[in-house]
């Protein structure tokens, strides 16, 4: 839970597809859930940007606005508040 909660303040913060202004707090929860079963395969930085990538890119077909280098910053916040805590 304690993942949860991490995973879903940084990346509701990032708001990628601008959703939360106008939809429910749980909007990004199904991502969200991806994100931390997918955890203990990121054993870096770089691949949990990639986790997040993939994660959203499969839940909304659209590979623009998830590139790696956009994922990067909230993985990074991520891997931080874990490893950290």
């Amino acid at each position: 839970m304690k993942h949860f909660q991490i995973v879903k303040e940084v990346i509701d913060d990032w708001d990628p597809k601008q959703f939360l202004h106008y939809t429910p707090d749980d909007e990004y929860d199904p991502e969200i859930r991806l994100i931390v079963d997918l955890l203990p395969t990121a054993t870096s930085v770089e691949k949990l940007a990639v986790v997040i990538h993939e994660v959203f890119v499969k839940m909304f077909s659209i590979d623009e606005v998830y590139s790696i280098n956009n994922c990067y910053p909230s993985a990074l916040k991520i891997w931080d508040k874990i490893n950290n805590s």
